[in-house]
């Protein structure tokens, strides 16, 4: 029985009102999918680096944007590498050669299973296997970042079988590294070249649809597009002193169509055209447009050689302070708010421009996004990511909301394919969750997954998510053996087993301060306030709905079996179910779902 079959509030049914936490939880959740009790993403680990909340969060900061990395450049944390290691799991740790051979050149054998889309598969759950247990919390929310902002369908034709090298040496390796080699990276990669069709594109009809998503998604974006009426000797250039000085200050469809015959004949080996079936970008001559080409103001003569071409223009275009502004404007609206401010954003673009040939340029900008005003000499600035009063100008995505729930009460589950029957528990979770329409890498267009709150709060994807915690907070491994949320046991070790601790007043006050990590009021905790209120009356409430329970009356403590207590089933209170669904109406809160 869950909270809403047990009579309990719906999400609406809370009030609206939300309260700034303190700093730190501020902090992780924003910087990550909250804070984990025990691990090195707590608050008491946060609170720990330095004597006050500024000198903190550049601590913080710093410590996630270098988190330890293997040989190979991959970042490292023992227990997500532990989980992943299960036998389950069979695509993470090959290549890009391996996994051509493996899912697309024999993932659909005549007679044999049909493995062609195993590394999206075991992708999709992957993420969310470090999105639980991972202490390095940003770099979780910039592999999401990034994977939105060059946006692939994660089940298409050469995205499917290739999925392990585009999340793994595409984006997460350059997440915190040098824009230019990550666009350099998506260029070459199959998956891109097919989704947007840069691998028929071919002189003289040439495809616009890369080269228009280049300009207007991946780099100086839409901001800069100057219109359809403006032509290339129209466009002002940027001003003396300023970066950039001299360029086009944002491009029109001359430089799309130009940028997009630059890229004819830029496709991979499929097996077809003469090509070798082996998923490597290739360059096909007799399809490239040889002629004069200008973009973004850089002229290249009739017949440069193809390489030097494009590369002078993806150069010319992951450099121009457009792009810069682009991202840094994407960043803080993910990290800051739908409306941060212009100082911010300025700032950051300024790093992008002046780090542009640096290794680590992603990482400065990052760093400039969310230090900005909370370092020494920096003025003070309303809306910046140091400022607590942000809380509560985003509304987590059902990813956000379902992850911060279950890292709240500690679920240990390892969500992998369902090898043998081994894992139903995980079939059954990525089916509620793709139902919230936020499915990790489920979205078609190529503009990633909308980032404003109004796209997430209609009905479908706020059910969708609830339910999601809702059945989590019910289900068990196995045969439902060993809850997925251990709640009964967590307040009977956090809590006590004294029955006259399990009162609905203790009980309620008990799992907010667990569930948030944090208390408004040093003695009282959270009685008193209004959610607390619609939490403890929840509780006291039986299944007839008209009889409540004394606020501050004993439940007592009981094991299954049991006519009475806090573990039992039985009419006409269900106190298991009930307990179960006071979590839940916790993790439902406006409180729990902001951001």
């Amino acid at each position: 029985m869950s909270g809403a079959e047990a009579g309990g509030p719906s999400p609406a049914g809370f009030s609206s009102t939300v309260s700034p936490p303190p700093f730190a939880a501020y902090v992780l959740g924003r910087l990550g999918f909250g804070p984990r009790r025990g691990s090195l993403y707590s608050i008491e680990h946060f609170n720990s680096l330095g004597a006050s909340d500024a000198d903190r969060l550049v601590a913080f900061v710093d410590e996630q944007l270098a988190p330890t990395r293997d040989g190979a450049g991959n970042v490292t944390d023992a227990d997500v590498d532990q989980r992943l290691a299960h036998p389950d799991y069979v695509t993470l740790g090959k290549n890009f050669d391996q996994l051509w051979a493996d899912y697309e050149v024999n993932g659909n054998p005549s007679g044999g299973p049909y493995v062609r889309d195993l590394p999206i598969r075991e992708g999709e759950r992957a993420v969310f296997v470090r999105a639980f247990y991972s202490r390095w919390q940003l770099i979780e929310q910039l592999a999401d970042f990034w994977h939105d902002h060059f946006s692939i369908y994660g089940f298409d034709r050469y995205a499917a079988p290739t999925w392990t090298h585009w999340d793994r040496d595409v984006i997460r390796k350059h997440s915190l590294g040098n824009f230019r080699a990550m666009l350099q990276k998506t260029f070459e990669s199959p998956a891109m070249l097919y989704f947007l069709d840069n691998y028929i594109n071919r002189a003289p009809s040439f495809n616009e649809n890369y080269a228009r998503e280049i300009l207007e998604l991946h780099t100086l974006g839409a901001m800069n597009y100057l219109g359809p009426e403006l032509q290339q000797s129209e466009v002002p250039s940027i001003p003396a002193g300023e970066d950039g000085a001299g360029m086009p200050v944002g491009y029109v469809d001359a430089d799309v169509y130009e940028l997009a015959r630059a890229l004819t004949g830029w496709s991979f080996g499929n097996g077809s055209n003469g090509t070798t079936n082996d998923g490597v970008q290739t360059f096909i001559g007799a399809w490239h447009d040889i002629g004069q080409k200008t973009v973004l103001g850089l002229f290249q003569p009739a017949n440069t050689p193809p390489n030097s071409e494009i590369a002078a223009f993806l150069d010319r275009i992951a450099t121009h302070p457009g792009t810069g502004r682009h991202i840094a404007t994407k960043l803080a609206q993910r990290f800051l708010g739908e409306d941060p401010p212009q100082a911010v954003i300025d700032h950051a673009a300024h790093v992008f421009f002046v780090a542009r040939n640096d290794a680590d340029q992603l990482k400065q900008v990052v760093r400039a996004v969310l230090l900005y005003g909370s370092e020494v000499g920096d003025p003070p600035v309303s809306g910046c990511f140091g400022d607590v009063a942000n809380f509560g100008n985003k509304v987590k995505r059902p990813f956000d909301t379902v992850v911060s729930a279950l890292r709240a009460v500690s679920v240990d589950f390892t969500v992998r394919r369902n090898v043998g029957n081994g894992s139903p528990s995980s079939d059954a979770f990525m089916d509620r969750f793709r139902r919230t329409g936020h499915r990790p890498f489920d979205w078609r267009p190529p503009n990633g997954f909308p980032d404003a709150s109004d796209y997430w709060m209609g009905s479908t994807a706020f059910v969708q998510a609830w339910r999601t915690i809702d059945w989590t907070l019910d289900e068990g491994t196995g045969n439902g053996q060993t809850p997925l949320a251990p709640v009964l046991a967590t307040t009977l070790a956090e809590l006590g087993s004294d029955p006259a601790q399990h009162t609905p007043n203790a009980l309620a006050n008990f799992w907010l301060a667990r569930c948030f990590g944090w208390v408004p009021d040093p003695i009282a905790g959270w009685v008193g306030t209004a959610l607390h209120a619609q939490v403890r009356d929840f509780m006291c409430r039986n299944t007839d709905g008209l009889n409540m329970w004394p606020a501050d009356a004993a439940i007592g403590t009981g094991t299954p079996g049991n006519t009475q207590g806090i573990g039992t089933n039985s009419a006409p209170n269900y106190w298991y179910n009930r307990l179960r669904g006071m979590v839940g109406c916790i993790l439902f809160s406006p409180q729990a779902m902001s951001r």
